[in-house]
């Protein structure tokens, strides 16, 4: 079976597309998955990549440790020179070890420690270049949010503009990706991605809920794949002929949508999975409707 024939097969079976689908852009909310741009050669900077650089530091040189600030500067100002004359991933692997010895060279003995969110906004003020790198990470990390907002409010076919960072998630972005460079060894992709999921995650939720409230029934059909008309049936009003729709349900009962709204925060907080996106909404219905005899 070639590829378009296989491509064919699967649309034609109910859910399998979906969630074929829903592994290719579930991947946008995981740092460090599914992104359409990695860190091959030539590819440009991606979120991927700011991961990826501060866990690898680029090609550490030693002799930076124990460098003055004047003297660590300047292999950062030349690396982010490069960096901003290739844009490669592997420049920026570079800028981000450059910056880590310039870090360290300012904080003397305690270059070693983990910095607060004040002495890292010392830090990017002390230090121009230094700020310069955490404004190009940050930028890289807030396109890769949107561009994966873009596609949960695509796949979910809502109309309203897709959310991106406001000024505040947009702030502590900035302090997280600073203090990913002190101390001195970094503190790695799998500390920074939980904590840049996280900064938007409540108000993105908020906002996903309150489309999900007004929207009709499609976007419940789409969020719930396979299972629309078993929660359809159990919990939607009822008349003697016939099942309601969801969307009624939830405008006279607000009880469900609490509970999906912390539902879906820790869901985009923990990577934003499809796959695991119907089990999130239904338990929500679940754990609000259910008769306590049944619960």
């Amino acid at each position: 079976m070639d590829a378009a024939t296989d491509d064919a097969s699967v649309r034609a079976r109910p859910g399998v597309g979906r969630q074929r689908r829903c592994r290719a852009v579930g991947g946008a909310f995981s740092f460090g998955s599914g992104l359409s741009c990695g860190c091959s050669p030539g590819a440009p900077v991606s979120l991927r990549c700011v991961g990826q650089a501060i866990e690898n530091e680029g090609p550490h040189d030693p002799r930076l440790e124990d460098a003055s600030p004047s003297v660590a500067l300047e292999p950062l100002r030349q690396a982010l020179a490069r960096y901003e004359a290739s844009r490669s991933p592997a420049a920026f692997d570079g800028a981000f070890a450059a910056a880590a010895a310039a870090v360290a060279a300012v904080r003397g003995d305690r270059a070693g420690e983990g910095a607060d969110a004040v002495e890292v906004r010392e830090l990017m003020s002390e230090l121009p270049e230094f700020d310069r790198l955490v404004s190009i990470a940050v930028g890289e990390a807030e396109r890769a949010a949107h561009a994966g907002a873009c596609r949960l409010w695509e796949w979910f076919g809502l109309s309203s503009v897709p959310p991106g960072w406001n000024e505040a998630e947009r702030s502590g972005a900035r302090v997280i990706v600073a203090s990913a460079c002190a101390p001195l060894q970094g503190r790695g992709a799998s500390w920074l991605r939980p904590r840049l999921l996280r900064l938007a995650a409540d108000r993105w939720a908020a906002q996903l809920t309150g489309e999900l409230r007004t929207g009709g029934e499609d976007p419940w059909r789409r969020a719930l794949g396979e299972r629309y008309e078993s929660v359809r049936v159990r919990y939607a009003p009822r008349t003697k002929l016939r099942s309601g729709k969801l969307s009624q349900l939830l405008a006279r009962d607000q009880r469900p949508m609490a509970a999906l709204h912390k539902r879906l925060s820790r869901w985009l907080a923990e990577g934003g999975q499809f796959e695991t996106l119907p089990d999130e909404v239904e338990a929500a219905f679940v754990e609000t409707r259910t008769p306590e005899r049944l619960a």
